[in-house]
């Protein structure tokens, strides 16, 4: 008997060759790629200044150091709470940064400054509570009133609802 096509055995192991060469290549460049990922961690944790570079947090603002009571009287209900930054943001409450992020925005007074008398604000009443705010922020003494009557003093309180809203 002959055969039909007398090559198709050498052609069919090259093939064959050539298929497992390329699927070995994949496997051991998938093994390169993928193996680095699952390397261990340094024994040593980078210092501070190292993860704040690294991670690219050094644009948000510094950690506020604070220790303040707030009591909130809104109508017939009130309550109090008392908030403690020690300039840590990773354990500090989230309150800390968000007072932290309105001082940014507000000029060098902080923002506790009161409503300057020359104000220009609308007479419309946003709502009955009213706040007192005592303590120390980034070590100046803190003594004053939040309410939401007229335009600009609703700005402050809006800008201390870290402090004032009710927590959870």
């Amino acid at each position: 008997m002959s055969k039909l096509n007398p090559r198709r055995g050498f052609l069919g192991t090259i093939g064959t060759v050539v298929l497992g060469s390329l699927c070995l290549g994949g496997a051991v460049a998938y093994t390169a790629v993928v193996g680095t990922s699952l390397v261990g961690l340094p024994e040593t944790m980078p210092e501070a200044q190292e993860l704040h570079t690294i991670s690219g947090l050094t644009d948000l603002p510094p950690a506020p150091v604070a220790f303040l009571s707030v009591e909130v009287v809104d109508g017939e209900d009130s309550y109090e709470r008392t908030l403690s930054c020690f300039g840590d943001p990773l354990s500090d409450p989230a309150s800390c940064g968000e007072l932290a992020q309105a001082a940014e925005q507000e000029d060098p007074a902080g923002p506790f400054e009161e409503v300057s008398s020359g104000s220009i604000c609308t007479d419309v009443v946003y709502g009955a509570e009213h706040a007192t705010i005592t303590g120390t922020w980034e070590g100046v003494e803190i003594a004053t009133e939040v309410t939401r009557e007229g335009s600009c003093h609703e700005a402050r309180w809006q800008r201390l609802t870290a402090l004032t809203d009710r927590p959870e």
